[in-house]
């Protein structure tokens, strides 16, 4: 009986074991390195989402790019304990260094509806700052 129950616990262990290995994610300990940029990181979606990239466990790289205050958005997102290494770049001057390398683009660029301000308006100036970023994404990382 004794021998029984040990045989019938050391089986409920090793499933409860077994249970316990599926939920343990191994995304990101093996995976190639992979740089995400970030166009419009310093915007009000652009600093939650620079920091969600920061944290996610397939990004090596971080290259974080806005037309100012980027350094600031660097530093705090860097701070933050992973692997990924980031880097902050402002102006046009280094848009294409920000962009070198990339395997992912992520564009939350663009400026605020202001009063008075249509929705034509606003979608034409959005319109010109993606297109301007799309240029620069096909020459510096077509890939």
């Amino acid at each position: 009986m004794a021998s029984a129950m040990r045989g019938a616990l050391g089986s409920a262990l090793r499933r409860a074991n077994a249970s316990r290995r599926r939920f343990y994610s191994t995304a990101g300990v093996n995976s190639p390195p992979r740089k995400v940029a970030v166009l419009g990181a310093a915007g009000g979606i652009g600093q939650p989402l620079a920091l969600l990239m920061k944290l996610n466990p397939l990004v090596s790289d971080l290259a974080l790019y806005d037309i100012a205050g980027t350094p600031g958005v660097a530093a705090d997102v860097g701070h933050v304990n992973t692997r990924a290494q980031v880097a902050g770049y402002m102006g046009d001057d280094q848009l294409g260094k920000a962009l070198e390398g990339s395997d992912v683009v992520i564009i939350p660029a663009g400026v605020p509806r202001k009063p008075g301000m249509t929705r034509d308006d606003l979608f034409n100036i959005n319109a010109g700052i993606v297109k301007s970023l799309c240029i620069a994404i096909a020459k510096y990382c077509p890939e």
